[in-house]
């Protein structure tokens, strides 16, 4: 018998353990962030739909469940707001009886365990196991994203059908198929039909791809064009649909043209750039509309168009104004998560005071250390495959970009907050040795970002919501 060495057993078994370790660890955080949400959805019967967009998407979803079709009311049929998520309620409801928001908020849980998985996903393939596994455990034990499982949005679905295209898109770069592409295409779609911020992805993605695969040329340019194909095909029937009913042309909805008048007009309050909505009289984005001459009927297709026409002129004769918005724009839409805080100021939520506060600081910490982590890993800890690392960018560098030109809300950045988890996984998992490695411009890179951020907030809270803070300790009993 040959003697064992106790020094390379030991060496051995210590990669080992710490495996073991980390998937107890997830396999704990897995269970603790299933019981704290059964623990909420237990307090939530009584909540209802108290946030406008919530109630439109059920108003929607059971006026499919009805048999009146894509309707707000009986017979008014409308392309306000992207289908799919109405969808989901219709088909939840369909077991559960229509309006049953319990019902729903068990399906989004369950979307939210599928979102971990794809994480986990990404993360074993940009990385390593370890970092797949802390970016599952980051997602789903990050606070926001728990809440936003008990709201009526597209939040949920949302993150996932995005999440889901990433992964797949990073499978295509890494192994070309055929199969591949069209799943790729055709989820991209889907997301788009729950956010209409992703339909004109293919027109950027597509080009992109000639670049990231290696490939010969031909098989290259037939990737892409599976890509687009799958993407119109699955979104076509909707996009014609809402062409026939609104008389012009409309892709997903009828509130991007909207948004972007409420974001680029004379009157935007520029310290809430998404509250134009409710500015009334004289100065609403749509008063001029009664002076316009338009021929035929003024659908909602036809207004949404009228309101992207009169931004672009807006912003095209006003450009200093239009850089200045823009940058506060960028700083609300990666400000501090205040949604949470906003309903229980507001009376929309009403937990009792401690869950409030430590909800409240939980949402603001977790959301610090998330994006300043996710920053500099992208800079730090970036995947040595630098495609795969342009794929996790893209729809960063999207939504962003879009929401900066629109109106910045911190909301609509939570569905990215995965992929900085997956950064941040990165990171931790390589900080003894890329850190110490980094070459000087990476350092300066995450630095400036890092001091980005914080800048960003400490605007926010001295400046901008000073008053709304004291309004929320006040409501809060603090």
């Amino acid at each position: 018998m040959i003697p064992m060495d106790p020094v390379n057993t030991t060496a051995s078994l210590a990669p080992r353990l710490i495996q073991d370790d980390r998937r107890m660890l997830l396999r704990i955080g897995l269970v603790v962030g299933l019981l704290l949400r059964i623990i909420i959805l237990s307090q939530t019967s009584a909540l209802g739909t108290n946030i406008v967009d919530e109630q439109h998407y059920a108003r929607l979803g059971a006026n499919i469940l009805a048999g009146n079709g894509y309707a707000m009311d009986v017979g008014q049929p409308t392309s306000i707001r992207p289908p799919l998520y109405p969808a989901l309620l219709a088909a939840t409801w369909f077991f559960t009886g229509s309006g049953n928001l319990q019902a729903v908020r068990v399906v989004q849980i369950g979307l939210s365990l599928l979102t971990t998985w794809v994480v986990f996903l990404i993360g074993r393939r940009v990385h390593s196991e370890a970092a797949g596994r802390m970016a599952a455990l980051i997602c789903w034990l990050y606070p926001s994203l728990i809440f936003s499982d008990y709201l009526i949005l597209t939040e949920t679905l949302f993150t996932l059908l995005l999440l889901a295209f990433v992964l797949l898109a990073i499978m295509l770069v890494q192994e070309p198929r055929a199969r591949t592409a069209v799943t790729c295409g055709a989820v991209l779609a889907l997301a788009a039909l729950s956010r209409s911020v992703l339909w004109p992805a293919p027109l950027i993605l597509c080009p992109l791809l000639l670049v990231l695969l290696r490939e010969p040329l031909r098989r290259r340019v037939a990737f892409a064009a599976l890509v687009f194909v799958a993407f119109a095909v699955v979104l076509a029937p909707w996009s014609i649909r809402n062409t026939r009913l609104q008389g012009v042309f409309t892709t997903v909805d009828t509130m991007g043209g909207i948004n972007l008048r409420m974001g680029n007009y004379e009157h935007t309050p520029e310290d809430r750039m998404w509250d134009a909505v409710s500015v009334k009289g004289e100065q609403n984005w749509v008063y001029d509309l009664r002076y316009e001459h338009i021929d035929g009927p003024v659908t909602e297709g036809v207004k949404d168009k009228w309101a992207q026409r009169k931004a672009i002129q807006y912003m095209v004769a006003n450009p200093g104004t239009t850089v200045r918005r823009s940058l506060i724009k960028f700083a609300d839409f990666w400000g501090l998560e205040r949604e949470f805080m906003a309903g229980v100021r507001d009376g929309f939520f009403n937990p009792p005071t401690w869950f409030a506060a430590l909800a409240s600081v939980a949402i603001v910490v977790a959301y610090a250390l998330l994006a300043l982590g996710g920053a500099a890993g992208s800079w730090l800890a970036a995947p040595r495959d630098w495609r795969v690392h342009m794929l996790l960018l893209f729809p960063v560098v999207l939504i962003t970009g879009a929401h900066t030109i629109v109106f910045g809300h911190s909301r609509y950045h939570l569905p990215l907050m995965p992929i900085l988890g997956v950064y941040a996984a990165m990171l931790v998992v390589a900080m003894p040795v890329r850190v110490r490695t980094a070459p000087r411009v990476l350092l300066a890179g995450a630095s400036a970002c890092v001091l980005l951020l914080a800048a960003i907030w400490v605007r926010q809270v001295v400046f901008v919501d000073a008053g709304r803070i004291t309004t929320l300790l006040k409501t809060i009993g603090l």
